[in-house]
């Protein structure tokens, strides 16, 4: 049979070497672009907390810068003195300088209830007393609020398109000895302020934002020239931060791709009011990872050249010799046992070869004595052959022989048992029963025969009828009754009334054969008993006796021609050893089978299953 490309071993190599290859090459891949993953995100979560820290560190600044100038000017006597006499000349001079030096929005004196004494630039109109008391209620120096638009648009420096806004409010309170007469207030607007996030953008070149709620109200962003504020953020960063927990994860800005991080900014009550954002773009990251899986690849194709390289190499020192081995195997297949296969490789295969040549003369030799063996075997055979013809023809010779004077001795009996010849006396009438029987006894033995030779030369006849298997068991158990009578041995029958179909004197023939059997071997007053019923489809006997039994080891072999258990010439028991093989013959030839079940010193039972007639 031709193998298939895939079977051969120089394939097998080639695959093998390549499978060597791929394996810790996809593992080191896997565990390369894992490590990869992992040290990326790493290294943006670095990043993202450095940029952060950046813009935290640019608001807790100003935050200080605010406090110390505030702090500052709440001190000066001036100042004190100016809020306790609510001299607006004087505070609105200070006012205008806090804030052109500070660069805030609006710059405050208020009394103590937050109500504005005076503002910077004439800002006198400013609603934030309710901020002020705020931060003077809770001692707090600056805070994080929201400011209408209407309220933020009079002194914001930038449009805010509508939206309110997030401002920075730092208090420094004034005291006229230990009693509060008044604050100095900050007021920062962070709306488009671009002061807060560029300091991101300087130190690291990455982006930052700053949200009012969920809305972008100042970034380093920008498209055409222009900061993109207004752009609501992600849904799912938003979520988080309400939480009160920070986000980091990817965010797309005008189509770009970013790892971004969110964190929450709180107004004085703690409500989340707003977020700061820094961005770091994705694209140096993919190049990276795209570069390493470039070079990944270019390592597994080069090794992978090397390996088929190899496998070649390999192939031709270790196929070409095992080719030589098939062929010569092939050869020596054939029949020609003088092959012999030279090798000098140097290794287990030369070892190989040299094995093969010993077991070809191993070989060699044995078939030159398996002819030999085989001739003498057939000449014996044949003679035997002719013994075997010549014992059946020696059967059938002296079965016809023998059957002639037994008829006419059957039929001298049959005379004198209707007392023809005269009234016989009770003695005498036993005497001719004897007679009669082991007559009938030798006719049986005669038929088997007969039946024997029959079987081998395959020429058994059988004319099958429906036959009533109880009314056969009857006339059989009939006929061997004074024989079953002369060892006290009494017959029990128990048969269904079941029909099959089959030859009446073979069935006959097998009935008698194992009853007389059963009788035969069966000690003196003991039973035989024949039991007949339906067995699904089929009729099923058992001839039961209580004779020795048989042993196990023999069971199979009681169907064999000539069988006997025991062989010796003084057996107490005669018999031919031909009955139970025709009887196996005659049930098989009815499509039923026959089996025994025997235990030493209880009995044998013999089973015949026979298919009933439909």
């Amino acid at each position: 049979m031709k193998k298939s490309k895939i079977g051969m071993i120089g394939t097998k190599l080639l695959i093998f070497s390549i499978i060597i290859v791929l394996i810790p090459i996809t593992m080191l891949s896997y565990v390369s672009s894992d490590t990869i993953s992992e040290l990326m995100i790493s290294n943006q979560n670095s990043e993202l907390n450095t940029n952060i820290g950046i813009l935290n560190e640019r608001l807790d600044n100003v935050f200080v810068e605010f406090d110390t100038m505030t702090a500052y000017t709440a001190q000066l006597p001036i100042v004190i003195d100016a809020v306790k006499n609510k001299d607006e000349e004087t505070l609105q001079n200070f006012a205008n300088g806090l804030e052109d030096q500070s660069w805030v929005d609006l710059a405050t004196f208020t009394d103590a209830d937050g109500n504005v004494i005076c503002a910077s630039y004439g800002n006198t109109d400013a609603k934030i007393s309710t901020y002020v008391k705020k931060l003077i209620e809770k001692d707090t120096i600056y805070a994080y609020d929201v400011i209408s638009n209407e309220e933020a648009s009079k002194y914001s420096d930038y449009e805010l398109d509508g939206y309110d806004a997030l401002a920075i409010f730092t208090v420094a309170p004034v005291y006229d000895g230990e009693s509060l007469i008044g604050t100095v207030t900050y007021v920062d607007i962070m709306n488009k302020d671009d002061y807060w996030v560029d300091r991101v953008k300087e130190v690291t070149g990455d982006e930052a934002s700053i949200y009012l709620n969920n809305v972008r109200i100042s970034t380093t962003c920008q498209k055409n020239g222009v900061d993109l504020v207004g752009e609501i953020a992600s849904e799912t960063a938003y979520e988080s931060v309400l939480k009160n927990q920070d986000y980091v994860g990817k965010v797309i800005v005008d189509g770009n791709s970013y790892f971004g991080k969110y964190s929450p900014i709180y107004d004085i009550d703690g409500e989340v009011i707003g977020m700061i954002c820094v961005g770091t773009p994705e694209m140096p990251f993919v190049i990276l990872m795209n570069s390493v899986i470039r070079k990944i690849f270019f390592i597994a194709f080069s090794s992978l050249i090397v390996a088929v390289l190899v496998a070649f190499i390999l192939n031709r020192k270790i196929v070409v010799p095992i080719k030589k081995l098939k062929n010569s195997a092939e050869i020596f297949g054939h029949g020609k046992y003088d092959e012999r296969v030279s090798l000098k490789t140097g290794d287990e295969l030369e070892e190989l070869a040299e094995s093969f040549n010993k077991m070809a003369d191993e070989i060699s030799r044995a078939d030159k004595k398996l002819k030999k063996d085989a001739d003498e075997l057939k000449n014996s055979y044949d003679e035997l052959k002719e013994v075997d013809n010549l014992k059946s023809e020696l059967l059938s010779i002296v079965s016809h022989e023998l059957r002639t004077p037994l008829t006419s001795i059957r039929g001298y009996v049959d005379l004198l048992k209707d007392e023809t010849a005269g009234k016989l006396n009770d003695k005498q009438h036993e005497f001719i029963l004897i007679i009669s029987e082991n007559s009938d006894r030798l006719k049986r033995l005669i038929d088997n025969m007969l039946d024997l030779v029959k079987v081998e030369n395959e020429v058994l006849d059988f004319k099958f009828n429906k036959l009533n298997i109880k009314n056969t068991v009857g006339e059989i158990i009939s006929s061997l009754k004074y024989f079953a009578d002369s060892k006290n041995i009494i017959l029990l029958e128990d048969v269904d009334e079941v029909y099959i179909k089959g030859d009446k004197s073979k069935i006959n023939q097998v009935l008698a054969n194992l009853i007389e059997n059963a009788i035969k071997f069966s000690k003196n007053q003991t039973k035989v008993t024949v039991i007949g019923f339906e067995d699904k489809e089929n009729l099923h006997l058992e001839i039961t006796d209580q004779g020795p039994g048989i042993p196990k080891e023999n069971l199979e072999k009681i169907f064999e021609k000539f069988y006997q258990i025991d062989s010796s010439s003084k057996r107490e028991i005669g018999g031919s050893g031909l009955g139970l093989a025709v009887c196996k013959k005659i049930v098989e030839s009815h499509g039923g089978s026959i089996w025994v079940e025997s235990k030493v010193g209880k009995g044998t039972s013999v089973h015949i299953l026979l298919p009933i007639a439909k």
